[in-house]
C-alpha cells in the first residue's frame, strides 16, 4: 500500500486557510443546533478548550483507525481548526448564536400558537 497518496497530501497543510476554518466551523456549529446538542457540545468545548492542542494530536493518532472505519474527508481539516484555542472559542460562539436563534423561533412560534388559541376562544 502507498501511503504517499492521499494520506500524505492531507499532512502536508499545516494552516487551514480563514474561509475554509469558516465553513467548517459554520457547519459543526448548526449540526449541534440541528441536533439540539447545544449544551452539551458548550460545555465539553468549554472543558476541552485549555487541551485543544492534545485533543487534535489524539486525532491525529487516531486518524488510520478512524478513516478505516469511516468516511471522514474533512477530518484533517477539523483537526487543524480545532488545534488552535482561537478556532475552539469560534466555535462555540457560533454555537451559542445558532442556539439562541433556534430559541427565539422556538419562542415566537410558542407565542403565536397561544394567540391563535386566545382568537379562537374570543370567537
Amino acid at each position: 500500500m502507498d501511503f504517499r497518496g492521499s494520506q500524505s497530501s492531507h499532512f502536508e497543510e499545516f494552516e487551514l486557510p480563514d474561509e475554509r476554518r469558516d465553513e467548517l466551523v459554520e457547519k459543526i456549529a448548526r449540526a449541534v443546533v440541528d441536533r439540539n446538542l447545544a449544551a452539551p457540545a458548550i460545555f465539553f468545548l468549554e472543558t476541552m478548550k485549555p487541551l485543544s492542542f492534545v485533543g487534535s494530536q489524539v486525532m491525529v493518532f487516531f486518524d488510520p483507525i478512524v478513516r478505516s472505519i469511516f468516511d471522514f474527508g474533512q477530518y484533517n481539516e477539523v483537526r487543524l481548526a480545532l488545534e488552535h484555542r482561537e478556532n475552539v472559542e469560534l466555535l462555540l460562539r457560533k454555537i451559542e448564536a445558532y442556539d439562541a436563534d433556534f430559541r427565539r423561533g422556538l419562542k415566537e412560534k410558542k407565542q403565536e400558537r397561544r394567540e391563535r388559541k386566545r382568537a379562537r376562544r374570543g370567537k
